[in-house]
């Protein structure tokens, strides 16, 4: 019999997705676990200065308001000045392995399409916030570096969004 494959440790960085701030960022931290289980949820660990801070925590509950058949997005939960966490839960398997028919496909592009992704889509589609114009991604694996790079943000999702982080009142 051969052993089931692990997918290992993985994070990934993205510094400044917001329009007009520099200073804010997040991390979607991916925990190890073997190929055939459910995803395990996907924290996105925010940091930036307090006050778009909060507006974010506030904006980012229209995303766990949210609802697709495959993924939701829990409570956002302000831990103190300048940080923010929110996480991604796969809901393609949910009650049922994948051996029981599970949506397969669903399964698979939750787990091959970085979340980082669909954390983008949703900010621009749902809270209609307005997102950096490229978008840089630093990935590593294992505790080293495996990728740097930068998109545009046309190639991740379409239309962006109108309201800037910065500007959202209350």
């Amino acid at each position: 019999m051969r052993p089931t494959p692990n997918l290992g440790e993985m994070s990934i960085k993205v510094p400044a997705p917001f329009a007009g701030i520099s200073d804010l960022g997040f991390t979607a931290q991916y925990r190890a676990q073997r190929f055939n289980e459910p995803q395990r949820d996907v924290p996105l660990l925010f940091e930036g200065p307090p006050p778009p801070m909060e507006r974010l925590a506030e904006i980012l509950q229209a995303l766990s308001a949210s609802s697709s058949s495959s993924y939701v997005w829990t409570n956002p939960v302000l831990l103190g000045d300048g940080v923010v966490v929110l996480a991604y839960r796969d809901r393609s398997v949910e009650g049922q392995t994948l051996s029981d028919g599970a949506h397969i496909a669903d399964y698979v592009l939750n787990l091959v399409r970085p979340v980082v992704f669909t954390f983008l889509h949703d900010c621009a589609a749902i809270a209609h916030l307005r997102l950096s114009d490229v978008i840089e991604m630093r990935v590593t694996a294992d505790k080293r570096s495996v990728a740097d790079f930068s998109l545009p943000l046309a190639d991740i999702v379409r239309p962006n969004g109108d309201r800037l982080l910065w500007g959202v009142a209350s």
